[in-house]
């Protein structure tokens, strides 16, 4: 009887460590689904941007690319005074590792 009970006790556990482990590798796969959206500043000057969703504001330095990770669904805009101006972009997947040239958007 105390076989059994200690076999029940140990296949509990174990359905309960799987259900864990697998709730864990869902929350991960949920947050490594970041776009990597890269902005080559081809223009003259030094231009400030913010992303909206996350906060982060970023300088954007003149013939440098700078890369800025964000979710599917946020947007970018120019960050002026202190303040979100201008919509810039609203990051997509298809957006992923590809440079964007600051003049085009």
């Amino acid at each position: 009887m105390k076989k059994i009970v200690l076999i029940l006790t140990m296949s509990f556990l174990l359905l309960s460590f799987n259900n864990l482990t697998n709730s864990v590798i869902n929350k991960i796969e949920i947050v490594s689904e970041k776009i990597n959206i890269k902005i080559k500043n081809d223009t003259a000057a030094e231009v400030k941007v913010i992303n909206t969703g996350s906060g982060g504001s970023y300088s954007l330095t003149k013939g440098a690319t700078t890369t800025i990770k964000m979710d599917e669904g946020d947007k970018l805009h120019y960050y002026e005074k202190g303040k979100k101006a201008a919509l810039l972009l609203i990051a997509a997947k298809d957006m992923d590792g590809k440079i964007q040239l600051l003049s085009r958007l």
